[in-house]
């Protein structure tokens, strides 16, 4: 019976060096074997690639062909990625047998000189962004057992353009996938930063975003920071400092002082449900500790951005004088009436740049834009003209280029339902 007994001891450890042999894989080998055959792509290849530990690796001029969407009209896409480096990665939850039903607990991994072909960029040549080479990062790490979620980084770079990084902390967030739609509720932050280093980008995205809405460039950025000093009445030093911030970095958006950093500390976690607080005197910096950096604030930049432009109508033939684009932004989603050529007539201006004109019986449709300090007006079968425009609470003065001008009154919103 003794070499019976010395058989089995001598099995037992070998499989004991078999099993150690099999979790002694490194990340590279458990990539390949466990997340590799799990990718939706047609092609997924690599010039060379190395492991780090037993939780890591890198791969080398990745090529990636991904299956045709609607969105590339039917056509595959091909995406370059020069280095790809993970350090570490859940690999445990990635597994196929155990995907669908936990998040995977931690990601340390940057991508370098992603590269996408025409199908890609194309998608995103109408909102401004070039085609140029991006950088990301994650690293993030979430505890079951405490429900923290700790996002170190995510950082998107576009070479040359403009890079963006957020980190935050939030308490509340379930490591099973059956839980993540609770998260909006559960979620309660600790922190968050945002910083926003902009060498380009924004002065291409903005004339696309506005030329969307039917806006010249200047215009949009005058509402939007009207929007912003609309929290400034009223509020404490560390508030109007945070907004002075903002809107001083939005105003030079063609040529940025230096990056913008944006963070949140609330005093107690904040939810969801907490943002209804915003508009209580001095939330911004005592509910929820907002702080903004920038190195080129204006002090003063809320409470000038908030007696600019008027959000609604001034009311009142002696209300505040506007002229130009502000005159015209506060006309916008309101009607003009008036007499021309001996006619009443009424116009209707939407925010989406479209208008319609009720003269007489007749009803015409056109489109209106700013090109600079004037407001242009276009119909069918007619050639654009563009008027200066000056506004008196409800009196509007519009003045043709060959001098000749009309005096309308503003009536709010669309009283002819045009």
């Amino acid at each position: 019976m003794r070499w019976k007994t010395t058989a089995l001891l001598v099995l037992g450890i070998a499989s004991l060096g078999l099993d150690r042999g099999a979790s002694a894989q490194d990340g590279l080998q458990r990539f390949e074997r466990d997340i590799k055959p799990q990718l939706a792509l047609k092609q997924f290849t690599y010039s060379s690639a190395q492991p780090l530990g037993a939780a890591g690796f890198v791969l080398n001029n990745v090529v990636a062909v991904v299956p045709p969407t609607s969105a590339t009209a039917g056509k595959d896409s091909t995406v370059r990625i020069s280095k790809v480096t993970v350090e570490e990665i859940d690999f445990d939850r990635m597994k196929k047998e155990s995907k669908g039903e936990e998040v995977p607990r931690f990601a340390k991994l940057k991508l370098e000189g992603v590269d996408a072909d025409e199908s890609v960029s194309d998608l995103l040549r109408p909102y401004g962004i070039p085609k140029v080479p991006a950088d990301v990062v994650l690293d993030y790490r979430l505890d079951p057992a405490s429900k923290v979620l700790t996002i170190n980084k995510i950082e998107l770079t576009l070479r040359g353009q403009a890079r963006l990084a957020i980190a935050l902390t939030v308490d509340g967030i379930s490591d099973k996938t059956s839980e993540v739609q609770g998260a909006k509720d559960d979620g309660r932050l600790r922190m968050a930063a945002l910083e926003l280093d902009d060498t380009g980008l924004i002065a291409k995205l903005l004339p696309a975003v506005a030329k969307e809405v039917g806006l010249g460039v200047e215009p949009l950025v005058m509402l939007a920071t009207a929007q912003l000093a609309s929290f400034a009445q009223g509020q404490g030093p560390e508030t109007t400092k945070a907004l002075d911030a903002l809107i001083s970095f939005i105003g030079d958006w063609k040529q940025p002082k230096g990056p913008i950093r944006i963070s949140i500390k609330p005093t107690q976690t904040a939810g969801f449900a907490d943002l209804e607080k915003l508009g209580l005197p001095n939330a911004l910096s005592d509910i929820f500790g907002l702080t903004v950096e920038y190195a080129g604030t204006r002090p003063g930049a809320a409470a000038a951005a908030g007696g600019a432009m008027p959000l609604t109508s001034p009311g009142g033939g002696g209300g505040p004088s506007l002229s130009g684009a502000e005159a015209w932004l506060s006309v916008v989603g309101n009607t003009l009436t008036g007499t021309i050529d001996g006619e009443l007539m009424f116009e209707h201006y939407r925010k989406d740049g479209s208008l319609t004109l009720l003269q007489g019986s007749d009803v015409t449709t056109g489109r209106w834009t700013v090109e600079g300090e004037k407001v242009c007006f276009k119909y069918p079968d007619e050639d654009k003209e563009c008027y200066a425009i000056q506004r008196s609470g409800d009196d509007v003065t519009l003045v043709g280029s060959n001098g000749k001008g009309f005096r309308l009154t503003v009536l709010a919103g669309n009283p002819k339902n045009l």
